[in-house]
């Protein structure tokens, strides 16, 4: 029967694990401040389009009018198409 040393096989595998979970926590630790600097960047951008927006509904009301006109013609004229089918 083949005796081997366990002691220094379990430390190992042991060693390992820590090793493994050292890397893991370090990639969430990345990948938590890749979503944190995404989120940032997608708030000041989403303020900006509402800054620009705002701007062009004050500056041209009429073309701010039509595009809702528009908008409202094709959701109804989708929703029109979707309640044909039933």
């Amino acid at each position: 029967m083949a005796t081997g040393n366990y002691g220094s096989t379990s430390s190992d595998m042991s060693e390992r694990a820590s090793q493994f979970g050292d890397a893991a926590g370090r990639q969430m630790d990345q990948a938590f401040d890749s979503a944190e600097t995404l989120a940032r960047n997608a708030a000041v951008r989403g303020r900006q389009a509402l800054t620009a927006v705002d701007r062009t509904m004050r500056d041209q009301p009429m073309l701010t009018l039509a595009a809702v006109a528009a908008a409202g013609l094709l959701i109804g004229a989708l929703w029109k198409m979707d309640r044909r089918r039933w």
